[in-house]
């Protein structure tokens, strides 16, 4: 079963997750009456603050990357960034000037942004310098900005634990780091964690802890953790034997477009039929 289950684990890190913190497209000039009302960092608060960033103005909803109206924001961030409005407001412009295709002034600023202590930005940044090979330097952002309480960043903490870059591998503060990023709602994290367990490679196994972080990642819609916890139900490892439990998670991650999923599915069902035809013969011999 755990031969089984190896090749069900699809390992991710936070590249997608961070770098989706900073899209956006191209820009021109700020509407004079709207740049009447608001100041510059005002503007550039409601135009190009990201749903990740716990620093960014509350008055304003976060905008999505989808939602981001480049001629305003790139205009007001970076008008914002010239009267030297802080760190915020570089994060945001090296944001909007990222999707602008602007990478090299994107890349400077969003250093300068993390240099000054701007939580999302050193996670970001990290993640561009971890992909340059500075791995070192990656785990020490990461730290930094996880201490301030990024979320983006504990997970980059969980990998980096598990996996040993820029740093030894360690089971524990892996856990500890994925649980943070769990407890925030992270599927992944949760996933990742349960995996740890369920292994015992870094820890000591514990499959019924990683049957619950399984079941939490199944209620947050990952995929990955319905087939594990399928396969636990399906075994009785962890947890107890149930199989149209384990049926129904894997009728679940099917519908999700799971092949695995649908054929264990089909499996279990194929053997729920003729079980119950066997039954009922019997039920009928006198």
């Amino acid at each position: 079963m755990k031969t089984q289950r190896k090749a069900r684990i699809r390992i991710f890190n936070a590249i997608s997750l961070a770098i989706v913190s900073f899209l956006a497209l191209a820009a021109i000039a700020l509407p004079p009456a709207r740049a009447a009302d608001l100041s510059a960092a005002d503007i550039c608060d409601r135009e190009a603050g990201s749903i990740f960033d716990l620093q960014r103005n509350q008055s304003y909803p976060a905008v999505a990357t989808e939602d981001l109206k480049i001629g305003i924001a790139l205009s007001a961030c970076r008008e914002a960034y010239n009267q030297h409005a802080g760190p915020r407001a570089e994060f945001q412009l090296a944001r909007v000037l990222d999707k602008a295709g602007q990478k090299i002034q994107s890349l400077r600023i969003l250093g300068e942004a993390a240099d000054h202590g701007h939580a999302l930005a050193m996670t970001n940044y990290a993640v561009l310098i971890g992909e340059q090979g500075d791995v070192a330097t990656e785990f020490t952002l990461n730290q930094k900005a996880a201490a301030a309480g990024n979320i983006l960043a504990a997970y980059n903490l969980g990998v980096a634990y598990r996996d040993g870059m820029g740093t030894s591998a360690n089971g524990a503060l892996a856990i500890e780091w994925f649980e943070r990023a769990s407890l925030a709602g992270d599927d992944v994290a949760a996933f990742n964690l349960a995996v740890i367990l369920d292994e015992g490679k870094l820890v000591p196994e514990d499959n019924a802890r990683a049957a619950r972080f399984y079941r939490l990642a199944v209620e947050r819609g990952n995929v990955d953790a319905m087939v594990n916890l399928g396969l636990m139900l399906e075994t009785g490892e962890g947890v107890t034997k149930d199989l149209p439990a384990a049926r129904a998670v894997f009728r679940k991650a099917a519908a999700e477009g799971d092949d695995y999923a649908e054929r264990k599915f089909a499996e279990l069902s194929a053997t729920d039929n003729f079980e119950t035809a066997m039954l009922d013969k019997t039920s009928r011999i006198k």
